[in-house]
């Protein structure tokens, strides 16, 4: 979490509540993040332009390269039109990540009828960048579909959210910014970030907070479904419990489904787990599927 942080905190150079699109950060800033980050961005590749099976789209151009949707969509005959749709984010410290990270679970949510997008946005890796202009991304690419939902067969009413630890925070940020009245139907998270506040320094507070979901208003959270360990060394399981616990008092919907002794990333695993009677991956992505269902059928969620 300190590395989440830092990244965060000391690359913004934040003065105010507002979009980082352009580096703000100054050059002792910058001087200090090399310290901080840590890890080697040796091995990041471009991330490709397009997917097989997907309509790939632009939807933002905020520095040297196109960032894309890449829009995979069931049969003409499979599902009702519009449909629902879920939207996902790569996870990666905001620094590294690839965009075929949920490839097998959006090819899930095809073959149940809905339209599932994989969306790119910046990392520090490849494009300098920090965590605050990967939220920005990560708002517009959820406005660009809601505004362009009926060109591709979607109903910007039946929208979830999802991502894993950093995509996970910038999908539930992004829904929590959103204005009233354009907040998605639902979220699916992997072990997001939601308290950047707590472990950082003192004077850096302030500004953790104004990006931490767990200091924002969570008073029209959408229903909000986490998967999470118990035993995760990058985001504290307390941290989870106390964000959900702050949304249900505030009335919101907000459920987590705790893995015993599970580290984080601990979904992608499709190894048998003889307590759950299938692997993390297929347990997780049966409970995304019935958040999903409820979502486009209008119905309560249970």
């Amino acid at each position: 979490m300190v590395a989440f942080v830092g990244l965060l905190l000391l690359i913004t150079g934040l003065a105010g509540c507002r979009r980082a699109d352009d580096n703000v950060a100054t050059p002792q800033q910058q001087a200090a993040v090399a310290g901080v980050l840590g890890g080697s961005c040796e091995g990041v590749r471009p991330q490709p332009e397009q997917l097989e099976g997907a309509i790939s789209v632009t939807y933002a151009h905020p520095g040297n390269r196109d960032l894309q949707l890449h829009i995979f969509q069931p049969t003409e005959a499979a599902g009702p039109s519009p449909r629902p749709a879920i939207l996902f984010f790569f996870g990666g410290s905001w620094r590294v990540g690839e965009i075929t990270a949920f490839q097998e679970q959006a090819d899930a949510f095809v073959a149940a009828g809905f339209a599932a997008i994989l969306a790119d946005y910046r990392v520090k890796c490849r494009d300098g960048s920090n965590a605050l202009q990967s939220l920005n991304d990560a708002e517009d690419a959820y406005e660009w579909l809601r505004h362009h939902a009926g060109t591709y067969g979607i109903d910007p009413k039946k929208l979830i959210l999802a991502g894993g630890s950093a995509g996970g925070h910038l999908a539930l940020a992004a829904a929590l910014k959103a204005d009233e009245g354009e907040k998605p139907a639902a979220l699916v998270l992997f072990n997001p970030v939601v308290d950047l506040a707590t472990p950082a320094p003192f004077y850096l507070k302030p500004l953790a907070w104004w990006i931490s979901p767990i200091a924002m208003d969570v008073g029209a959270l959408p229903p909000t479904l986490i998967f999470h360990g118990t035993a995760d060394s990058k985001v504290p399981i307390a941290s989870i419990r106390h964000f959900c616990a702050n949304a249900q008092a505030e009335g919101r919907t907000c459920r987590v489904m705790e893995y015993e002794g599970a580290d984080h990333s601990f979904y992608t695993s499709h190894d048998p787990d003889p307590r759950l009677g299938t692997s993390p991956y297929a347990h997780t992505l049966a409970a995304a599927l019935t958040l999903g269902r409820a979502v486009a059928q209008g119905s309560h969620w249970p």
